[in-house]
């Protein structure tokens, strides 16, 4: 196949984490085990910060979702390097190109149930209202709301695009424009490991294999059925026309899944826990935000009185 860049296309895939010393370039996508190959691929190239890991303060459920905090994973990202080492990486032999795919129904409801139904922090708030849950008897019927978002999202994509969750892989990948020498599907059983075994020989590691947020545990099979399917596969059509996903034959009777009460009080519980994360991440970044300002005052003053000659300097003219 002929591959024809965009001028743009390092701004494009300015996201894509670039690992120097094992040269490997990835490109993540959400949901689609970006967490568990950004630990990877950090831990082979001897960037991963275990210590600031434990340390910021965005509001991470768990700490194996601060991997994807740039200090944490310690790897570059391209809209660091320079136009020239922006092209090399993307077309240089010497270098290796990784993404992962995902069967897309199955992004589809992992992207949801983390997003939308459990409310992870960060989410925008015109997401959280077009999908809101459908009860009965005051508890959610978890595949009615799912059908709900599914229908939101195939009547409007465009509106679920700020959330790059719910964007297609397609449009992150730009696989019409920039070879890759490693395209893992993650749902075929031993790929993610025989790309780790890959990874491993290029850096001279051996670094196990962890995976990472796994979810609920809640099945696909629960949740989906022949329009709940058909919507969402209209609505990642380009994934399935580029990347040639089998099309699933789910039943066409419509699903139901209400929690039971203790089912019910859990997820209450956990997205209260939540929504106090995200308040205490708030005020903590707050905190420190207002610390740096003043010590940045406090500098200023101190450059302005004992340097005269710097009272033009273009830092201290930001207050």
């Amino acid at each position: 196949m002929q591959y024809d860049p965009h001028p743009q296309l390092p701004l494009m895939i300015g996201y894509a984490l670039i690992a120097p010393r094992i040269k490997v370039m990835y490109v993540p996508t959400t949901k689609v085990a970006c967490s568990t190959l950004k630990l990877l691929i950090s831990q082979i190239e001897g960037s991963y910060n275990e210590q600031a890991a434990r340390e910021i303060i965005t509001p991470n459920i768990s700490q194996e979702q601060t991997i994807h905090n740039y200090r944490v994973h310690g790897l570059r990202r391209m809209f660091d390097l320079s136009p020239k080492e922006q092209w090399e990486v993307i077309q240089s032999p010497e270098w290796l190109r990784v993404a992962a795919l995902r069967d897309p129904l199955k992004r589809a409801y992992s992207s949801w149930e983390n997003r939308a139904f459990l409310r992870a922090p960060g989410t925008p708030k015109s997401i959280l209202e077009a999908c809101s849950d459908v009860l009965v008897d005051g508890r959610v019927d978890v595949a009615a709301t799912f059908k709900k978002f599914a229908r939101a999202i195939h009547a409007d994509r465009d509106a679920f695009s700020i959330d790059d969750h719910f964007r297609p892989q397609f449009n992150t990948l730009y696989s019409n424009q920039l070879e890759y020498q490693e395209f893992v599907r993650i749902d075929q059983h031993g790929e993610l490991q025989r790309l780790a075994d890959v990874l491993n020989e290029r850096g001279g590691t051996n670094i196990a294999l962890q995976r990472l947020n796994s979810g609920l545990g809640i099945k696909v099979e629960q949740v989906f059925d022949r329009e709940t399917a058909d919507l969402l596969e209209q609505t990642y059509h380009e994934d399935y026309e580029w990347f040639h996903f089998e099309r699933h034959n789910y039943a066409a009777t419509t699903t139901s899944f209400v929690l039971d009460p203790l089912q019910q009080a859990f997820l209450t519980n956990l997205r209260q826990t939540t929504e106090r994360l995200q308040t205490l991440s708030n005020a903590a970044f707050t905190r420190v935000g207002f610390r740096y300002g003043m010590k940045q005052v406090f500098r200023s003053l101190q450059l302005r009185l004992t340097r005269p000659s710097r009272r033009h300097d273009p830092k201290l003219l930001q207050w």
